[in-house]
């Protein structure tokens, strides 16, 4: 294929590829999460503490959501990166095909789904009364938004899934720009509060998302489908959704664990949603690169098994650790000297209990970062490698463990018990998936090295 910004990734030096392909993810992401804390900040310094946890205290939700999309795209797509690697276009077209199919499909269940059951979430959340109100505002809007999130999720994976992770950065920037400039027309002039905020989100995404099917019709000819692309092997669906299935389940079931969190969160006033959404969004700020490079794993790795080149497999997730090693030295060193700084601008508050618990957040999670970094890397390059149950059953342990300090530790032990959460579940997970990928391991090494 010679479409516009393909990346060949089994050719090459694994070090130099990876960081070709993973900087415009790192960047993308890093440009993701500063939205978010431009959402987060414009809302607590124009509407005030009660928005910033009316927002807040659906944010897992939300997450859930937005990662739910991901992972179900970028699942579909190893499908395409596994042909891509062998160098069978017919495939990659028909790959295509299916998965625009399905994922429109799954967008439209889960719109219709989390609409019938959005106030019964929220009871679920036990968002306090007093914000209930906008809370579920802000939540309706975003849910009638999934098929435009979907969509530009899919353009997304399917660039990335090709080698080119340029062009959906370039759309994010795009969308980031034009959603500040919305929030602050909607939140300021027209004062539509919190459902401005979310208005905002939806309608740059549905914009960025138009651009981008713009793009892939003008400049991926090849990848362009026609009746006979539909004629494909009912076994070939069905694997091609367990795929994209397994890993959206990934993502839900490790998000699902954060709601349960959330809804032990709110049920601790106030002050600690606050605090838990201005140190949280600050801490994704941090984990970005980490989950930059596990979608460049995946990626990587499924091209590579495609090729059948195993060993390259391995040196690529060598490769990606390194790169995280340096980010995690630059991110501790942050959050010791300018952590309570951060927070302070973050969220525009001067009540010194949402600082000080915020501060604390951030210095009992970003350290414990390598786990979970070495937790993604190994867990996308499995899925990559068309390995979909363990991956899966490590986002259930990631959930299970949640969901015993939502429900017995945090009441007793209060947002202490928040902040160590995380760390000790990836942990846990970090143990898991080294005992997994050991019993792999001949899958990692040549057969000359193998045998």
């Amino acid at each position: 294929m010679t479409d516009k910004g393909v990346l060949d990734m089994t050719k090459g030096s694994p070090l130099h590829l990876l960081l070709r392909f993973a900087l415009p993810l790192f960047l993308g992401n890093l440009l993701q999460q500063f939205y978010n804390l431009a959402d987060t900040s414009l809302a607590g310094h124009l509407l005030g503490d009660q928005a910033l946890s009316q927002i807040g205290a659906t944010a897992a939700l939300y997450s859930l959501i937005i990662n739910a999309a991901y992972g179900l795209n970028q699942g579909l797509a190893l499908t395409v990166s596994r042909h891509f690697g062998a160098a069978d276009e017919e495939k990659v077209k028909q790959s295509v095909c299916w998965m625009t199919v399905l994922s429109g499909i799954s967008a439209l269940i889960m719109t219709a789904g989390f609409l019938i059951f959005c106030e019964p979430l929220l009871f679920a959340l036990q968002v306090p009364e007093e914000l209930m109100e906008g809370a579920a505002a802000y939540l309706t809007i975003i849910l009638a938004g999934i098929p435009l999130t979907m969509l530009y999720n899919l353009e997304a994976s399917l660039l990335q899934a090709l080698g080119n992770s340029t062009a959906p950065l370039l759309l994010l920037l795009f969308s980031s720009l034009l959603n500040i400039v919305l929030d602050f027309l909607f939140m300021k002039p027209l004062a539509m509060g919190v459902r401005g905020a979310a208005s905002a989100t939806i309608l740059a995404q549905g914009i960025s998302a138009i651009l981008g099917l713009l793009f892939l019709v003008k400049n991926y000819p090849r990848l362009r489908f026609g009746k006979k692309e539909f004629h494909a092997a009912r076994r070939f669906v069905l694997e091609m959704y367990w795929t994209g299935l397994s890993m959206a389940l990934m993502s839900t079931v490790y998000n699902l664990g954060s709601v349960i969190l959330q809804s032990s969160i709110n049920g601790l006033g106030n002050t600690y949603i606050a605090a838990q959404v201005g140190g949280r969004r600050l801490a994704e700020l941090f984990h970005t690169p980490g989950l930059a490079l596990g979608t460049s794993v995946a990626t990587y790795s499924s091209q590579n098994y495609g090729a059948k080149q195993p060993e390259r497999i391995r040196r690529g997730i060598l490769a990606a650790l390194f790169f995280f090693g340096v980010w995690w030295v630059i991110a501790v060193i942050f959050v010791v000297l300018w952590a309570s700084d951060a927070v302070t601008f973050l969220t525009g508050s001067q009540n010194q209990e949402v600082l000080s618990n915020a501060a604390l957040y951030l210095k009992m999670n970003i350290p414990m970062m390598p786990p979970m970094a070495v937790l993604v890397i190994l867990r996308n390059a499995l899925q990559g490698m068309q390995h979909s149950i363990s991956p899966l059953l490590c986002s259930g342990l990631e959930l299970a463990g949640k969901a015993i300090f939502a429900i017995w530790i945090v009441p007793v032990f209060g947002y202490t018990a928040v902040c160590v959460c995380e760390p000790v579940t990836w942990v846990i997970c970090f143990i898991f998936i080294l005992c997994v990928c050991y019993m792999h391991k001949t899958e990692f090494q040549s057969k000359e090295n193998a045998g």
